[in-house]
């Protein structure tokens, strides 16, 4: 690595990077030596040197983990740097790859601190743009509990949040919101805050928590931007790297087929979106506009198209779920999907009727309970007397399934629901059996005192012994 030429160097930087993965004890023993030649030739003004030398810290803390911990603190600031570099693009996106593995392997503690040292009181937006964000996905890494409870983590946790959900960009301040309602939501909260951080700080919490509250929850958050860099210096929902053009026009004529006039074009083009699927689910995810002019074919006007349409949800949905789950692009999303499958729930024709039934249940099954909740809420909400019965059924399914890690999620989100049936009661005997279904397995979750009191302060004194006399 210390060769004049930079052929050279490359070639050494790749064996340190192949040596990581053969003999990981032989680097750590060697970490003084090996990590400040790296970091030196992160900043070499040729790029095809300074891209790998990124590229190997980022495996270096795929391969050792823990044992990169005592120079955390000095990869993590290069690399931030590096990720904040607007004058190349491609070496801000190997670096952000890199730090997302520092987040991805370090330990908590020292992840955190290097994050706070590297990018906490940057004057640059993208790179504080990117901390906000990275320490979300340390949050979701280790979870609410842990974070919670791990004291010294917590104490450095908190002030960094405030300090970011009150930063003057945007993005900054949606990521600490987001990651504060997230940590809100635990069981311990209240507990870990009061012994861990200061009464400023938990005000200071709560009041930023209660104000996304007031203004309509997680969902009002723009989520539409999860992670770190694009190629302009702003925030990007991931690498943003260009599909090969064979695959790009392909997606576009996948799109095309779907938005077509003709309905016998239309069943081709989702023939051909199950077929893409197979090979290529990663770049169908990336493309919000083919997955929503996907979802516009489920309640396609030509019934013939709708149920295989419906058909294919069910092939494609074991390889789309995950991204369904996790990319916040396609998130955003979830809810129309919602609404034209429980579109057909109402239908004359029976095999739309329980082809949509399917499709629903597989969708709790298989994509995420925390990602569907809100979304799930705001379906039922609108649903029709035909829909409603249905929908309490499987929101009862999806509250006990996500009660198990989210609890105060399942109260925020389910108990407007309960709330809304009480208030405008239907009168068949469907609707009757699915709302004390659904209420009975609220208090099975809360517990009957929790329920109760929740009720007293959102139910006038009738339908409050309406609500009693259905769970008695």
């Amino acid at each position: 690595m210390e060769n004049e030429d930079w052929n050279e160097k490359v070639d050494g930087i790749n064996m340190i990077s192949d040596l990581s993965a053969k003999n990981p004890q032989m680097i750590a023993d060697n970490l003084n030596e090996v990590v400040p030649t790296l970091l030196n030739e992160c900043k070499n003004l040729r790029s095809s040197v300074s891209r790998v030398a990124i590229t190997c810290l980022g495996t270096l803390h795929v391969n050792l983990k823990g044992k990169m911990d005592p120079m955390m603190e000095k990869t993590t600031a290069v690399l931030m740097a590096r990720s904040g570099d607007v004058s190349n693009a491609f070496i801000r996106d190997d670096a952000t790859e890199a730090i997302e593995n520092v987040v991805k392997y370090g330990s908590p503690n020292r992840v955190l601190a290097g994050m706070i040292t590297a990018g906490a009181k940057s004057k640059n937006n993208t790179i504080r743009c990117a901390t906000s964000s990275l320490v979300s996905q340390l949050i979701a890494r280790v979870g609410t509990t842990t974070a919670l409870q791990n004291g010294d983590f917590l104490q450095k946790l908190i002030p960094l949040l405030i300090n970011f959900a009150k930063d003057v960009t945007p993005k900054v301040r949606q990521h600490a919101k987001l990651s504060l309602m997230s940590l809100s939501q635990d069981s311990s909260f209240d507990r870990q805050m009061r012994k861990n951080c200061s009464d400023a700080e938990l005000g200071a919490v709560r009041e930023i928590v209660g104000d996304v509250n007031k203004k309509g929850g997680v969902d009002a958050l723009d989520s539409s931007s999860a992670s770190t860099f694009s190629r302009n210096g702003s925030v990007r929902k991931s690498v943003n790297r260009k599909l090969p053009d064979n695959l790009q026009l392909d997606l576009d004529e996948i799109k095309d087929d779907l938005n077509a006039s003709g309905w016998e074009r239309r069943l081709g083009g989702l023939k051909r979106f199950e077929e893409m699927t197979t090979t290529s689910a990663r770049a169908i995810a990336t493309n919000t506009t083919l997955v929503e002019a996907f979802i516009a074919r489920l309640s396609d006007i030509n019934s013939k198209v709708s149920l295989a349409a419906m058909e294919t949800y069910m092939k494609t949905l074991p390889a789309m779920a995950r991204f369904y789950s996790s990319e916040p692009s396609l998130k955003a999303v979830l809810n129309q999907l919602l609404l034209s499958l429980s579109s057909h729930l109402p239908s004359r024709s029976e095999e739309h009727r329980h082809l949509a039934q399917a499709a629903l249940q597989e969708t709790l099954k298989q994509i995420d309970s925390a990602a569907l909740s809100s979304h799930f809420a705001a379906v039922t909400k609108k649903a029709n007397v035909k829909q409603r019965p249905f929908l309490l059924h499987l929101f009862t399914k999806l509250n006990a399934d996500l009660h198990k890690s989210k609890p105060k999620q399942v109260e925020v989100v389910a108990l407007p629901i309960l709330w809304e049936c009480m208030k405008t009661p239907c009168a068949d005997a469907d609707n009757k059996r699915a709302l004390s279904e659904y209420s009975r397995g609220l208090q099975r979750l809360m517990g009957e005192r929790a329920l109760s009191e929740a009720a007293t302060s959102q139910l006038d004194p009738h339908k409050k012994k309406a609500l009693d006399a259905m769970l008695a």
